[in-house]
């Protein structure tokens, strides 16, 4: 049933491809670090060649051996996109799921972390990189982008070329770099629900070999969900943002730039909306007692649970602020054959939320928060043939620290007692426990993951005739993780004198159980091995071929949690074995092109979000919970079928599986049971189809030039969490978005409008079961948002 595409979705496929006059792939292309051509089609009418360097030095995006996708920063302009959540209705493979800033979770081709959700003591899957310099935090990136050149796409495991080794691929964010010329650039744009954005660039010359960019981002935004409890509009945005880049150029042999960087994102944000009710009865027959019960037990009245009503009645503080900031230096030296590079960074970032805990009106959890002070240090050496040998090369070593320190709270409210502690069956008669027993307890936990990660990294391609080209690489991790954990139990509550002498040591034991003390420390070191091995072979000048396989790794997990039965510490590493067949085409005169990938990759020790049930309360921890298949194909192709009109498709068919997942926490009808076996379902937070496309025209009208186009995506439907909980099952939605406008013939100021979700589809981002509450929460996606864009540069 899930499978298939409905006759309503295809008529809206259909509708939304006419609209935007055809379907566009994304630029088949990547540069690990620099820039790519961006130009649809060069003076003679073909697709213009991008160069890339994804390897550390320049060559055709066409014949380097790698599943790569690009979007330039013109095509996120014309799409009125801001963040990278945005961005990733256009990359098939990639998905994106989350409901705040430290809550964003990132998976490739099925393959990454899972799900929804962040732990801090699990690494990334996807490596995440602005300018070379790894970010662990989605956060730090999830933000409004700032003098962007263009965003690129790696698909599988990567290590033997970047600093940090991942298992699904990467993410890299290559920024404008200063000139010798100077310039200034300025953009204003207004939208609906009163957006405004606002950037200004000034790039000054301050001599032959000094240049500098500095650059300043505001944008704003009204709420697009309304609380009926305090009367206002959520979900809205304050956003600043702002960057110093300094370039000294002494030779054309050697530079250094100096980069430092603030933002800040502000607003009643990060919530989810109730997406549904869950039923009473369970599998079994069983009954449970059920959301409306409980909340009449308290005397709550629930509000809405239609999400897509775009109301919430959260009792509660929801205004969290995320401030980042950070600085970085790289140098670059031509040595002879060799080209030497160095990348210092450093990087803190913080996440201050207030986070009702129940996320609605009643007054249970009143706060629940994971607030994060995170800081990092990374140094990269790195030495790289200049390419044209018979050997080119590239080796490096790495190191890299991060801390994360965590605060976790949880403030009990004057509902708790009642919610909590009522039997979950319903006929059962609600507590008289008085609400004092957990009104202002806080159950608090200082938690303190650190990493020191070194590795040694290289590769190497052998040229072995101008058709024939065998590439191998190899990469050496060392790693030590350290953690503490220290938890107690604090607040404004009642001294356990000021009840009867009857209940005395029941309120002790409830207390005991929700907010419990523990203290320990836990370290430990792994080394790991992984590589790559390329075979590329040329058919013909416009027909290249490749064939690779690659060994993706990521760190053990640490789980720093109340320590419970079936909790261990420390997680097993997860390692990819990933194997594709390519080819990458370029026809009809070049005109066209037209990629093809098959993957294959087998994931063990797969490494996931846990919850574990048979405690009370509930215990949330990292596990290994078995092996994990993601194989599918990858198309995508460009075209150019008259000047003017560029056009084409992207798409992935993936069928990610659970190859062995017998110990699954139960899905909420069959919550009697301790576990489920999943073993051959298709894995969590992997629609099987994805489809993307942009079409654009320009043509020439007097003294500018007049664009139109337009972009559509389709995703199919997919199990957000991990244990593919049917009320979890997120509906396939296509989206379809429209640009157009005029610019100077030389590029020197633009007006543009644009529109995104033209056709208002209501979708969710992510869903999660609350099976304590008994309902389904959600976060929604964006609704049809719309406005015009002026921009200049002088």
């Amino acid at each position: 049933m899930h499978n298939t595409i409905p006759s309503e979705t295809r008529l809206k496929l259909l509708s939304g491809a006419a609209s935007v006059l055809a379907m566009v792939a994304m630029t088949p292309a990547i540069a690990a670090e620099g820039t790519s051509d961006v130009s649809a089609t060069d003076a003679a009418g073909e697709i213009s060649e991008i160069t890339v360097t994804a390897r550390y030095r320049t060559e055709s995006a066409q014949e380097v051996p790698i599943a790569i996708s690009s979007i330039s920063s013109r095509q996120l302009d014309a799409q009125g996109a801001s963040s990278l959540k945005q961005v990733v209705q256009q990359i098939p493979s990639l998905n994106i799921q989350g409901f705040s800033g430290r809550n964003q979770t990132i998976t490739i081709r099925g393959i990454g972390t899972n799900a929804g959700g962040t732990n801090d003591g699990l690494e990334q899957g996807v490596g995440l990189y602005v300018d070379g310099v790894y970010r662990p935090r989605t956060g730090s990136v999830i933000t409004d982008l700032i003098d962007i050149e263009n965003i690129q796409v790696l698909r599988g495991p990567q290590g033997t070329l970047f600093g940090k080794n991942t298992v699904g691929g990467a993410i890299d964010i290559t920024t404008r770099e200063p000139q010798f010329e100077q310039e200034a650039r300025a953009e204003l744009g207004y939208g609906n629900y009163n957006q405004v954005r606002g950037y200004f660039s000034y790039n000054g010359v301050v001599s032959d070999a000094l240049a500098f960019r500095v650059s300043y981002l505001r944008s704003r935004r009204d709420g697009l969900i309304y609380n009926t409890t305090q009367r206002q509009h959520w979900d809205n945005l304050d956003n600043h943002a702002a960057r110093f880049d300094l370039l000294y150029k002494p030779s054309e042999d050697s530079k250094l730039r100096l980069i430092a960087d603030y933002s800040i994102q502000r607003g009643d944000v990060g919530f989810t909306s109730v997406a549904g009710v869950l039923p009473t009865t369970l599998a079994n027959g069983t009954q449970v007692r059920g959301f409306y019960r409980r909340a009449a037990d308290v005397g709550y009245v629930p509000g809405t649970v239609n999400a897509f009503d775009r109301k919430t009645d959260i009792d509660s503080s929801q205004y969290d602020e995320m401030p980042s900031w950070g600085l970085q230096a790289r140098a670059d030296w031509d040595v002879g054959p060799l080209t030497l590079t160095s990348i210092t960074a450093y990087r803190n970032w913080k996440w201050v939320p207030n986070y009702d805990g129940d996320q609605f009106g009643a007054n249970i959890i009143t706060n629940s928060v994971v607030a994060t002070k995170q800081q990092q240090f990374s140094q990269e050496l790195r030495a790289t043939s200049k390419g044209g040998q018979t050997i080119d090369y590239t080796a490096g070593l790495y190191f890299f620290w991060q801390e994360a320190d965590d605060d976790v709270v949880n403030l009990y409210g004057r509902d708790a007692a009642a919610w909590l502690t009522t039997p979950n069956n319903p006929i059962a008669a609600t507590s008289t426990l008085p609400s004092s027993v957990f009104d202002g307890l806080v159950a608090y936990s200082h938690v303190l993951p650190a990493t020191y990660s070194y590795a040694a990294y290289g590769q190497a391609t052998w040229n072995i005739s101008p058709s024939l080209r065998l590439t191998g690489g190899l990469r050496y991790t060392y790693e030590h993780k350290t953690g503490i954990y220290d938890a107690y139990a604090t607040g404004d509550y009642a001294p356990l004198s000021s009840f009867a002498p009857s209940i005395q040591s029941t309120v002790a034991a409830l207390r005991a159980a929700y907010a419990p003390s523990g203290s320990y420390t836990a370290s430990d070191n792994t080394n790991n091995i992984s590589g790559t091995a390329i075979a590329a072979y040329d058919l013909s000048p416009d027909v290249h071929t490749y064939a690779s396989y690659s060994r993706g790794y990521k760190s053990p997990g640490i789980n720093l949690v109340r320590q419970s039965l079936g909790v261990d510490i420390f997680v097993k590493p997860e390692k990819v074995d990933n194997y594709e067949l390519g080819i990458k085409t370029r026809l009809l005169g070049g005109k066209t092109e037209l990629n093809l990938a098959l993957f294959w990759a087998d994931v063990s020790n797969y490494q996931a979000n846990f919850v574990n049930y048979a405690v009370t309360p509930v215990v949330g921890y990292i596990s290994n919970v078995g092996k994990l298949r993601s194989r599918g194909v990858e198309v995508d192709a460009r075209a150019q079928p008259v000047e003017g009109l560029s056009l084409g498709i992207a798409g992935t068919y993936n069928d990610a599986e659970y190859l062995s997942y017998r110990n699954a926490p139960s899905q909420f009808l069959y919550s009697y049971l301790s576990s489920m076996d999943l073993s051959g379902r298709r894995a969590s937070g992997a629609p099987r189809l994805s489809l993307t496309g942009n079409a654009e025209y320009v043509r020439p009208v007097g003294t500018v030039d007049a664009f139109a186009g337009g972009d559509v995506s389709y995703r199919s439907g997919f199990y957000a969490a991990v244990n593919l909980d049917p009320f979890s099952w997120v509906d396939s939605y296509t989206l379809v978005g429209l640009h157009g406008g005029v610019r100077d013939l030389d590029d020197r100021w633009e007006a543009s409008l644009w529109v995104r979700n033209l056709f208002n589809k209501n979708y969710f981002n992510t869903l999660s079961v609350s099976a304590s509450n008994g309902i389904v929460q959600g976060a929604l996606g964006e609704p049809r948002m719309y406005g015009l864009t002026i921009k200049g540069r002088l």
